[in-house]
Formats: structure tokens, sequence, C-alpha cells
């Protein structure tokens, strides 16, 4: 009769237990961080694929992300830098900048600027501003500018509007381009969404040394141009619409939106409370000031013309009231005795919830449409206060302050 051998049981140690219930618990940990990171993809590609999901404030936002850099839709480069302006638009390039219902075409000159070639000899009138005297969102030609132009017609205009810029950098643009045209009207377009922001960060490159590329200087300054944690993550949908949520819960979202009896949807985002800083609102003054003195020794007259937020002409609609940045920067700038057209009063007059909007869904710039009103806006303007300019017709005078 055999036997079988007997077995041998193999008894664990106590160490060897433990690194088996470590090892155990890093692979879960590992799955379970996976999935984490898996989930969170998705829901991103979720957020793009259907962006209408975002807020206001946060569509706002990823918005800025999308069409704050330097490429066009085709990714190819627009800027280049320059050691006094701190940057100007790449001559000659043909490009597109399209997000959501923002969508347009355009080229540039051979100096970098928005304007058929070649320039207009004599230029009676210069344009300046940024990417609201540039027409930023309106096809060549529909652009208020262009549409200027057109309502005057052999009066040269040459447009000088530069994306992204502020009027320490218009400043300087007027005196390599405009000076030597001796124009005789400089239309200075400001923006109080960012020229004061815009301003500030100039200032501090020249306080700097002006040296390097301004655009990586005030990049540093950009909390989704950065390269931190902090700044990759603010590059993502999924931050702001986590943000905007926890707002939203907290009760302190400042998003709005607008729905017109044509459907179409307006994105408004509440001002946030807090009065201009004097040394801001100071160093832009005075800058318009110099401005001036230069255009009147060149024997020509300076207009600063307003641009409202789109906040301020549609919040009305929804009863809403909130600190108006635009009329308080021209009531400073009246009291400084600049002549100044405020475009808010006429955008405001023609901003109907029969529509049609005047204004893109989420961009803040005038959508087409709105160009137009404010290219009639400003020739009207031209021809109550300046009857020479009365070449097609006299439309009725905007109001002015």
């Amino acid at each position: 009769m055999s036997t079988a051998p007997p077995t041998i049981e193999r008894m664990s140690a106590p160490g060897d237990r433990g690194r088996g219930r470590l090892r155990s618990a890093l692979l879960n940990l590992l799955l379970l961080a996976t999935s984490g990171f898996v989930a969170l993809a998705g829901f991103e590609l979720v957020l793009r694929l259907f962006p209408n999901l975002l807020g206001e404030e946060a569509a706002l936002r990823v918005h800025w992300l999308e069409v704050a850099g330097d490429t066009d839709s085709e990714g190819r480069s627009l800027m280049i830098d320059d050691p006094s302006i701190g940057f100007l638009y790449r001559p000659g390039i043909e490009g597109r900048i399209a997000r959501g219902d923002l969508d347009f075409r355009f080229r540039l000159d051979s100096k970098g600027f928005r304007n058929p070639e070649p320039w207009p000899e004599p230029a009676r009138i210069v344009v300046l501003g940024d990417s609201m005297a540039f027409g930023y969102g309106a096809d060549d030609g529909a652009d208020w500018v262009s549409l200027l132009r057109s309502r005057l017609p052999g009066v040269g205009i040459v447009n000088l509007g530069l994306i992204g810029s502020g009027p320490l950098q218009q400043e300087r643009i007027f005196e390599r381009f405009g000076a030597e045209l001796r124009p005789s009207i400089v239309l200075l377009c400001l923006f109080a969404g960012n020229d004061l922001d815009d301003d500030r960060a100039f200032a501090r490159w020249i306080e700097h040394g002006a040296t390097g590329s301004y655009r990586r200087f005030r990049g540093q300054g950009d909390r989704w141009l950065d390269e931190s944690l902090l700044g990759l993550a603010q590059r993502t949908y999924l931050f702001w619409f986590t943000v905007d949520l926890a707002r939203t819960l907290a009760r302190r979202s400042r998003g709005r939106t607008l729905e017109l009896d044509s459907g179409e949807r307006l994105q408004l985002v509440l001002p946030r409370p807090g009065a201009i800083d004097p040394a801001d609102l100071d160093r832009t003054l005075g800058v318009v000031r110099e401005l001036r003195s230069r255009v009147e020794n060149g024997g020509g007259r300076l207009f600063v013309i307003f641009m409202p937020t789109k906040e301020e002409v549609y919040l009305p609609l929804l009863g809403e009231t909130a600190p108006s940045p635009t009329a308080a920067l021209a009531e400073r700038f009246v009291g400084a005795g600049l002549d100044v057209l405020d475009l808010g009063e006429v955008l405001r007059e023609r901003a109907s919830r029969r529509g049609p909007a005047l204004y893109f869904a989420v961009d803040g710039h005038p959508n087409p449409t709105g160009q137009a009103v404010v290219a009639e806006a400003v020739q009207g303007w031209l021809v109550g206060r300046l009857p020479p300019f009365a070449t097609n017709g006299s439309a009725a005078p905007a109001t002015a302050r």
C-alpha cells in the first residue's frame, strides 16, 4: 500500500504579508487614479464637444483662452516683436479667426494694418485703437472703418488699429506710422473693458527696461499663459466649469444670459464692483493728452470714441444695473477738455429684444450688424461736428458728450 508524499506548506513571513498588502494598496490607488484621470479627460472632451454646457462666465474665459494667442485659425503666427511698440502684426498676412459664431477673415497691408493698398494720399482720417478699431469680428469690408470709408467717399482713411494694444502703444504707433500723414482728424478708440489694463502692463515693461519680448513679459502676468500647475489647469474647460459651478452654488455667479425673440442668445458677465485705480486712469489720460498735442501740432484734431462693453449695452434689457466703466472714463475725459463720442448711448438705443443682436453670443466685440451701427454713428457724428464731411448725405448726428 503506497502513501502520498507529505505536502509542505510554506509559511509566509510577516514582512512578505506586509509587502503584499502594500503592493495591493498601491495597485488599487493606481487604478483609482487612472480611473479618475480617464473620467476627467472624458468630461473635458464632453465640454469641448458641447460648449453650451458651460456657464456664461466659464464660456467667456474659455473663449479668451482660444482667441488670446498669437496665431490664426490655421495656426499661422500673427505677431512679431517690436522693441518700441511691443509687438506688431505680421505684414501681408491673410488670416482667419473662428470660434463659435465668431468667424471672420482679414488681410493686412505691407505695414501690418488693416487697409487696402496703397494708402490714400492725403489721409484725412487716421483711426487708432485696439481690436475695437481693427474691426475684430467682421470680414474685410464689413468692419466699421471700411464701412465708414464707403459712407465718406473721397475721404482718405487709414486704420492703424492693433489688436491687443493700449493707448501707450497707440501713441507710438501714431508717431511711427501716422504723424507723417498729417491727418485732419485722428479717431482714438478707447475700450474701458481692458485699455487701462493694457497700459498698466506696457508701462511695467517700460519700467523694466523694455528689453526682450513684450509678449513674453506680459504673458508672465496672464494666468492662462504661465507654465505653473494652476496656469496649466486654467487652460482646460473643466477648470472653468468647476469654478463657475462653485460660484453658482454659492450664489456668487456673475453670469447672465439674454435670449432675444429671434432665438439668439447673448451671454453676459456682470462687471466686478470696485472703483477704477486713479493711477491707471491718470496714466491713460496723460498719454491721450500727449497724443492730442502731437496731433494738433500737425494741424489736426483728436476725437476720442468710447466703445462700450457688451454688458453696458444689453444688461439694461435684463433689468440689471451695474457700474458703467465707460461712462466713468468718458466723464473724466470730458472734464479734461477732450472731444468725446460715447457709443454706448447709440448702441443701447439700437439694442432690442426683438433683435438682431449687435454682439456675438460669447465674444465681447460687435458683430457685423453692430459694426454697421458704429460706422453709421461715427459718420453721423463727424457730419454733425464737421460739415465738410457731409459728402454722402447727412446722417443724424449721434449723441455726443
